[in-house]
């Protein structure tokens, strides 16, 4: 109590003391506005005065000459009156080039106090706007430098001073409060008497009570030697009396030189505040007396009755509820009025039953625990089988990424067992290739919570010496304790998927029938070796060739036998050409050889040991025998072609010449074949491609499918053709492999695509509706343009994707089967169908319908052309429908040419038809005026 007593007293101190303090600011913010106000008033009356210098009796005239003795004569009359009456102290004035015309009173001799006042009147002389400058010296003059203006004219200056004495008489008279003036000394000159010498590097100009507060102000500056500590109002004991003292700085011309110094008496305050806290102190202490007696008379028969309680409470401790409550009802007597001892004894027994229920409950609680720790150890075993059963690796590690649990399936992988790697580095022992400073930086974040996962493929040594390529998965675990696992670590083996993933990168790049390279990889080679041979000045040789007669074997003998053959080229090219060469199959039975550093007469051997290797070898089949012969190309580099499409070109006709010399022959391709056989040219066929682009040349043509069902047409296959400049109507076979050679058979497909579709927008505008097969080329799928062109189409035409289907040959999936199967489940997204084209053909067609996403598949026309004369063909397209259809593909049989044929694709439950019997191509621009004649 005693110590609360002396809190309140100090709270209250200190509230009083804030009081005072607020009080203090408040006013000596008033000081500082008045003392403003001030020096302002005295400025403009100043400034007044000047205003009418000019109307005087005669002075304008005196003005107007510059006449300082008329000046004088006339400005005499009334200056004893402004020093008596407005205390002016100061009056010069100056003509317009900044001479002395006329002078009152004098500043101290000081040559820079004059050049500074000279200055004053040089820049109110020049800018014709007066200032009101603050000098301190030994006193403080506050200056008007004013222009003196006649009818409107500047003739001059006038400096009009007044001292400081009157403000701080008026600030006097407003506040009661002693003021004073402090001038920093200049010097060792001392203005005042020893008695007064301040411990600051100030004097005492003007000070009101002066025998009393310069000794205020002298045990300040002794308590307080900074004067800079007077900024904020301080409070010093005089006499036992109290004085608040704050210092005000003027804003005179030299900063710092000047300061009002303003001593105001709060004895009166702080006796009262003393007073109050000891009235308050005596109050509280008489109060604590009393409150102590009440105390002790009200506790003493109150503690007894605890006392009671108190020794009843160990019967509840041991359990006897109802010798507890016997107890406490045994001591409590009836009374008119219960205190807090009942309410406690009732809150007792209360108690002493809820009690008595909790352990009724805590024993029910301890058998249910009990029966769930036995089902949790049945869980824990179910998720040990599971981690040991699951076909993942499974294993936990702690803060120091040391291993702490391996699960079986782990161990089976591995050949460690978990006691092996129990405390052996994660990094270190299966995964040291892993283990970098990069590696270690994002387990560390991991283990410290800063990523909650990280993924990563790693190779993992086992114990046996093998090596696994494992996808691991490490999650971030929550811990309670340093023992727990800081990560879950889940290993999945993909060593077998890593297997497939490579041989389909091998895919990519090479024909898996012959093991060669592919087209694509083909032509990278080439276009590396003529970089190479152009950088270093090498010659070279292509050499390009394909089998003769080779459609007679397929057509003789089967496809195998024409797959039999292309792989004994191929191991007769790796036995003859030299281990720098590079050999590839562009596709059917084309192949290439690419000769580095070689002349003319070097490629000629080779081209004659080739047809010599394969003169040798034969292929009989089913008793018939087959004899191996090509016609082959050569074209040399850089002489016949700088890029790879003008020396295919060259080699193509250089092929094409050893053909008509009769096959089995060679031709070494010469500039002079360009003219002689420019129709036979890629160049020639270039030029043409290229003006058609220009002068939109190209046509389509829409051929009619009928659903065999309803006997309904509801689709066409949109047909590209070229039309000569002499009218004639060009098959894409005559063009495009032009196309494809010189690299224009994207700019083909793109205008197809544009055409297409902005066709089948014109017919859905005009109320047809209808679908549509777009053909794609083989080199569609290696065209990253493809993709963004349909979307922008699409999009411009505002057409249904559903309504819009593509078709591809399997010749056009081989060449690059993962690329075709991307950008075919890219185009699928957007809502459009593919066809199969020539299904098969190919002795891959089954493989290519389960590994690309058709929707229908085309029966090749050369089985359904003689359908109605081959009983093998009918059992051939029969069994090809039957797989199409396991798949859940839709079909399309094409060269429908007659009743007959329809008939049996009928019988056979093939979804569409399409041939001449059908309908034949005609030019698209002619399709709204024909549908719009039927209608009518």
């Amino acid at each position: 109590m005693l110590a609360v007593v002396t809190l309140f007293c100090f709270v209250s101190y200190l509230s009083l003391m804030a009081n005072f303090d607020n009080q203090q600011d408040t006013d000596n913010r008033r000081y500082s506005r008045e003392i403003d106000n001030l020096i302002k008033n005295t400025s403009q009356s100043l400034y007044r005065l000047a205003e009418i210098v000019p109307f005087l009796d005669g002075m304008k005239n005196a003005l107007r000459t510059s006449d300082g003795e008329s000046i004088s004569k006339i400005f005499d009359q009334h200056w004893a009156l402004l020093q008596f009456h407005n205390g002016v102290e100061f009056a010069h004035f100056y003509n317009s080039s900044n001479q002395l015309n006329a002078g009152w009173g004098n500043l101290e001799s000081n040559i820079d106090d004059e050049n500074l006042l000279l200055s004053w009147v040089s820049d109110v002389n020049r800018s014709e706007q007066p200032i009101n400058p603050l000098l301190c010296r030994d006193s403080c003059i506050q200056f008007i430098v004013a222009p003196l203006l006649v009818e409107g004219k500047k003739v001059g200056v006038v400096v009009l001073g007044i001292s400081l004495a009157d403000v701080l008489l008026a600030f006097k008279r407003i506040f009661g409060a002693d003021i004073g003036l402090l001038i920093k000394k200049r010097g060792n000159l001392l203005l005042q008497d020893d008695t007064d010498a301040l411990q600051w590097d100030f004097q005492i100009s003007a000070l009101t009570d002066r025998e009393r507060n310069s000794q205020i102000l002298k045990t300040v500056s002794q308590l307080y030697p900074d004067i800079d500590v007077l900024n904020e109002s301080i409070q010093v004991n005089w006499h036992d009396l109290y004085q608040q003292v704050k210092l005000f700085p003027l804003d005179s011309i030299e900063p710092d030189n000047a300061n009002l110094v303003v001593i105001t008496d709060v004895t009166a305050t702080v006796n009262n505040i003393h007073a109050s806290i000891w009235k308050i102190a005596l109050i509280g202490l008489l109060g604590l007396i009393i409150s102590e007696i009440l105390l002790f008379l009200i506790f003493t028969r109150l503690l007894s009755r605890l006392k009671n309680v108190a020794f009843a409470l160990p019967l509840l401790a041991n359990g006897q509820f109802e010798n507890f409550r016997l107890s406490l009802a045994s001591t409590d007597r009836a009374q008119r009025f219960s205190d807090e001892i009942d309410t406690l004894s009732e809150a007792a027994v209360t108690l002493s039953v809820q009690l008595e229920k909790l352990e009724l409950k805590v024993s029910t609680r301890t058998k249910m625990l009990i029966e769930q720790r036995d089902e949790l150890s049945k869980e824990r075993d179910f998720v040990k089988n599971l981690l040991d059963t699951a076909q993942a690796i499974v294993l936990t590690q702690n803060s120091e990424g040391k291993i702490i649990s391996l699960n079986a399936y782990g161990e089976m992988l591995t050949r460690y067992t978990e006691r092996e790697l129990l405390g052996k580095p994660f990094l270190n022992v299966l995964i040291p290739e892993f283990e970098s400073q990069d590696s270690l930086a994002r387990f560390k974040e991991v283990h410290a919570g800063q990523k909650m996962q990280l993924r990563h493929e790693a190779i993992t040594h086992c114990k046996d010496g093998a090596t696994r390529h494992v996808a691991w998965l490490h999650s971030h675990l929550s811990r309670n304790s340093e023992e727990d696992p800081s990560i879950l670590s889940v290993g999945l083996d993909v060593t077998e998927y890593k297997r497939v993933e490579g041989h389909l990168a091998w895919l990519a790049d090479h024909d898996p029938l012959t093991n060669m390279f592919n087209r694509r990889r083909f032509s990278e080679e080439l276009e590396q070796v003529l970089s190479r041979a152009e950088r270093y000045r090498h010659p070279g040789a292509l050499l390009f060739f394909d089998l003769d007669r080779f459609k007679y074997v397929n057509d003789t003998s089967g496809h195998q036998a024409g797959d039999t053959l292309l792989k004994i080229v191929a191991g007769m090219l790796a036995q003859t050409i030299r281990t720098d060469d590079i050999t590839g199959r562009l596709g059917g039975d084309e192949f290439a050889i690419i000769l580095p550093e070689i002349n003319a007469d070097g490629a000629i051997e080779v081209a004659k040991k080739v047809l010599n290797q394969l003169d040798q070898a034969q292929l009989t089949i089913n008793n018939r025998t087959h004899k191996i012969s090509a016609s082959i190309g050569i074209a040399l580099f850089p002489e016949h072609g700088a890029n790879i499409h003008d020396l295919l070109a060259a080699a193509d006709l250089a092929m094409y010449q050893a053909k008509a010399m009769g096959r089995n022959a060679w031709y070494l391709f010469s500039d002079n074949d360009r003219s002689r056989e420019r129709i036979h040219t890629l160049v020639y066929w270039k030029e043409k491609i290229e003006y058609s682009h220009l002068h939109d040349n190209f046509m389509l043509y829409l051929q009619p499918i009928m659903t065999v069902k309803s006997k309904q047409v509801s689709h066409y296959e949109v047909l590209l053709r070229m039309q000569d400049t002499d009218g004639t109507i060009r098959s894409p076979a005559d063009f495009i492999p032009a196309a494809e050679h010189t690299g224009l058979i994207h700019a083909i497909d793109h205008m197809v695509l544009r055409k297409s579709i902005a066709q089948a927008a014109k017919i859905y505008q005009a109320g047809h509706l209808a679908n549509f097969s777009i053909n794609l080329s083989a080199h569609a799928f290696n065209d990253p343009e493809l993709l963004p062109i349909l979307k922008q189409q699409l999009a411009q035409h505002r057409i249904n994707p559903e309504n819009l289907m593509f078709e591809i040959t399997e010749t056009a999936a081989l060449e690059d089967l993962p690329g075709a199967r991307g950008l075919m489940r890219e185009i699928k997204e957007l809502g459009c169908g593919f066809v199969l084209d020539d299904f098969g053909v190919g002795f891959s067609s089954f493989y290519y319908l389960r590994e690309l996403p058709v929707d229908v598949v085309k029966i090749d026309g050369s089985f359904i052309r003689n359908l109605s004369e081959s009983s093998d063909d009918l059992i051939l397209v029969n069994a090809l429908c039957s797989v199409a259809r396991g798949f859940g593909k839709r079909i399309t049989a094409e060269f429908v040419e007659n009743a007959e044929i329809f008939s049996l694709i009928e019988k056979l439950d093939i979804d569409y038809a399409q041939g001449y019997y059908i309908g034949k191509p005609s030019p698209a621009r002619e399709f709204l005026a024909a549908q719009n004649s039927a209608d009518d």
